[in-house]
């Protein structure tokens, strides 16, 4: 993936929702202008890439999701930030069936809840993206 992807999620990240069109003409509501957004600061120290890679190979990283972040917006701005900062790809690897990042762009892999199928899975898609590491995203703090 190319920084323009990850501005592009930058862009995208926002709180609101799309309206439900049909609940429009049902309910005979009328939408609330939302106003501007505003982005928090982003807190991210300069970095320099992770690991080293072959000419022009992406570094690809797992983030393992199990229950869905309660702000997939703040995720994908963070996840977004650190992959242009580390210069590596973000591969979600997720034990819930919508976890909120798949609106984003991100590649969501799923992965099934019983534990044994579970690390079974991640090892695969490990091997098939090569991933440098797997990182569990409550352990890190970022889905908080």
């Amino acid at each position: 993936m190319n920084d323009s992807i990850w501005f592009e999620i930058f862009s995208r990240a926002s709180p609101n929702k799309p309206v439900s069109l049909d609940d429009l003409m049902n309910d005979d509501q009328s939408p609330q202008p939302l106003g501007k957004v505003v982005f928090p600061q982003m807190r991210f120290a300069p970095a320099v890439n992770l690991w080293p890679r072959e000419q022009g190979g992406p570094v690809y990283i797992g983030v393992r999701i199990l229950e869905p972040p309660e702000t997939p917006y703040t995720v994908a701005r963070l996840l977004a930030a650190a992959a242009l900062e580390r210069d590596v790809c973000p591969i979600i690897l997720s034990r819930v069936d919508y976890c909120g990042l798949e609106r984003f762009g991100f590649r969501v892999e799923r992965i099934p809840e019983d534990p044994g199928a579970a690390q079974s899975a991640e090892e695969e898609i490990g091997k098939y993206w090569d991933l440098a590491i797997i990182i569990n995203g409550h352990e890190i703090g970022m889905l908080r």
